[in-house]
């Protein structure tokens, strides 16, 4: 089948203000992050430029561009979207935004759909566990996480800058984005606020057997905001820092589109807030960092048709959580490094419902490891984490406490002149069962155990010496996960009553390849392509009498890809993108009733800026989404938008 995709270019926010025409860049610079490395490569994340250019409508739409992901999405448009990671579940990945995580304990995912790309100036993901050492720890021990660093919550010496964007798009899509930020090398000061909202009801083509029909979409609308404050000081080698942050959502829940029924009355209002500071320090020879995070995450789900004795479904969540820590590294000798942490979750769910659970968990986090180089090419780190749970039911029976102690290991090498690089590395991590997989009424079961997984990693990097007109960069990983006591929900007498299990065991191999290059025709004309390939085999062999032995994981495409191909004279720009994901399975059993057909969405986008006075610049983009009107589900019976446009106005003081 048709695997790649085509999509690379641009360059937004950075060429503003700057020269009057398009500039290289060569590596993304973020004066303050919680990396131990200040400068990331290019190549290993996607920089603001190209997040521009994507014009995704969330974080979702630039996740699926990185290597060995996928994603759920029911619907599109602001709808729910989850990533999985190497085959692993959502709930095995920590998303992290400006070093701070993104909790929920009530069902473990984050909905991708309600993270906003407009202020994102960088987004990687990273399954090792190298390089990430001021991270919470809750992250540095997951199976995966994506980081994402934004405008507004970073230190840099530019002094005031401004942005302001406005769009306006297909199926009455709206939007809105404003920042200032005041940065210098003592002080940060920065205020932003967005917004979204669209009707969602987008047209599709029905297909049943020999018959198709044009229908709507209905109940597929949303709308959101978010703002914050953050404010920030440097003295000497710490700098703290301070923000509070809130969205609030309203959003229909659109249904799946079975036998020409694609009505659904479900709604879902949602208000999160977060108050959240921390404190880092750098010297010479250790880098520590400490830091709060308060949460709290209020959800209003009605349905007035559900048919039960009540007359429909009115309830209320509220998750509340609390995570604090500290973390940090120490270099002893020249050749020894070791990096440390320990962290605090404690969060509860208050449910309206009077029959629900009444949870409260205390996680504890810890961790220990060494990175030792023994020789100017290798590199060896070993590492200990520690989780431990307690769990108190106030309403019923409550799960048991769980204690694991998880091992990593990594050895690499690097040849400096000719940039090859090699790592293999090994790691297990675990997820607890969220506050619904134990406690939901009819599904959970507090029997369940925590979900394992085992990674076994090898991957190689070769970035030859950098030419006067052309860069090359390819990389590929091979990896083995083994996935004990997966957490399911199985159906057991009716559709409407599932049950929570552990499944013994799941197989994932997979291999995933990224090759960039850059090519400066002359001075003003530039060619990038980015092309990225993964393959997973994720296979059920828990039973060897069940019928899914052996077959893919449900909604785990085998092959997925990405190419962005794009061309930039002066202050002109053109970027065409493909994402493709090949055949699925509804269910784990691989039989053609529960085949999801594979799919490929071009997108093209084009741009001009003008540089105006004052480091001023006004930027104009037209996108058109799904460009040959492709007919796709990502989940099954979730329809996806048809050929759509986006118009975008961007106006920035640097």
């Amino acid at each position: 089948m048709r695997l790649v995709i085509i999509s690379c270019l641009w360059i937004g926010s950075h060429c503003i203000g700057q020269k009057n025409r398009i500039q290289e860049i060569n590596e993304v610079t973020i004066t303050y992050n919680l990396d131990t490395v200040k400068t990331q490569n290019e190549w290993e994340g996607i920089n603001a430029t190209q997040i521009e250019s994507l014009q995704a409508d969330d974080a979702a739409g630039l996740i699926r561009k990185l290597t060995s992901t996928s994603i759920k999405s029911y619907g599109g448009l602001g709808g729910l979207k989850t990533v999985s990671s190497r085959g692993l579940g959502a709930n095995h990945s920590k998303i992290v935004a400006d070093g701070f995580g993104i909790n929920n304990t009530q069902n473990g995912q984050v909905n991708l759909g309600q993270i906003h790309s407009d202020n994102i100036i960088y987004i990687r993901s990273n399954s090792d566990g190298n390089s990430q050492f001021l991270h919470p720890i809750s992250a540095q021990v997951a199976g995966s996480q994506f980081s994402l660093e934004t405008f507004e919550n970073n230190f840099g010496n530019e002094g005031l800058q401004f942005r302001l964007l406005a769009k306006q798009g297909s199926f009455n899509q709206k939007g809105s984005y404003g920042a200032m930020k005041f940065s210098s090398e003592k002080f940060l000061f920065s205020g932003h606020g967005s917004f979204r909202s669209a009707d969602g009801n987008y047209p599709f083509t029905l297909v049943n057997g020999n018959q198709t029909s044009e229908e709507t979409r209905s109940n597929n609308d949303y709308t959101d905001y978010h703002f914050g404050l953050t404010s920030g000081i440097k003295k000497g080698k710490s700098v703290i820092r301070l923000g509070y942050m809130q969205k609030e959502f309203d959003q229909g829940l659109p249904g799946a589109v079975i036998l020409y029924n694609n009505s659904a009355d479900e709604r879902m209002e949602n208000r999160d807030q977060n108050l959240f500071g921390d404190h880092v320090f750098k010297g010479n020879k250790t880098s520590l960092r400490s830091f709060i995070k308060i949460n709290e995450n209020h959800m209003n789900y009605t349905d007035p048709n559900y048919l039960g004795q009540n007359g429909g479904i009115d309830i209320s969540y509220r998750n509340r959580s609390i995570q604090a820590g500290i973390a940090g590294e120490n270099k002893l000798t020249e050749n020894l490094k070791i990096h440390f942490g320990a962290e605090e979750v404690i969060s509860d769910l208050l449910v309206s419902d009077t029959t629900f659970a009444r949870p409260l968990r205390y996680h504890n986090y810890a961790i220990l490891g060494l990175k030792y180089k023994f020789s100017k090419r290798f590199n060896l780190s070993l590492q200990l984490s520690e989780q431990f749970i307690k769990e108190n039911n106030s309403a019923g029976i409550s799960a048991e406490n769980k204690f694991k102690i998880n091992p990593y290991i990594e050895l690499s090498t690097k040849d400096e002149p000719q940039k090859f690089g090699h790592k293999i590395w090994y790691r297990s991590s675990f997820r607890m069962p969220t506050f619904n997989e134990l406690y939901y009424n009819n599904i959970g079961n507090v029997e369940l155990k925590p979900e394992e997984a085992h990674q076994l990693n090898y991957g190689w990097s070769y970035s030859p010496k950098k030419y006067r007109k052309f860069q090359l960069y390819l990389r590929n990983n091979i990896y083995l996960n083994y996935i004990n006591n997966k957490i399911v929900a199985i159906p057991t007498k009716n559709l409407f009553t599932w049950s929570m299990q552990n499944v013994q065991s799941a197989n994932i191999f997979g291999t995933d390849f990224k090759i960039g290059s850059k090519w400066n025709v002359y001075k003003y004309l530039k060619f990038d392509i980015d092309l990225n390939y993964s393959l997973q085999h994720a296979r059920d062999i828990s039973d060897p009498n069940s019928p899914s032995y052996k077959d893919q994981i449900a909604y785990i495409p085998v092959h997925t890809g990405n190419i962005d191909l794009s061309i930039n004279y002066k202050n002109l720009g053109i970027r065409f993108s493909n994402y493709t994901n090949s055949l699925r399975y509804a269910l784990n059993e691989n039989i053609s009733t529960n085949q999801v057909d594979g799919f490929w969405v071009s997108t093209l986008s084009t741009y001009y800026s003008v540089i105006l006075k004052n480091k001023n610049t006004l930027t104009f983009r037209f996108t058109i989404k799904n460009l040959f009107n492709a007919q796709y589900a990502v989940i099954r019976s979730f329809v996806m938008p048809e050929r759509n446009y986006l118009i975008v106005l961007k106006y920035a003081f640097n």
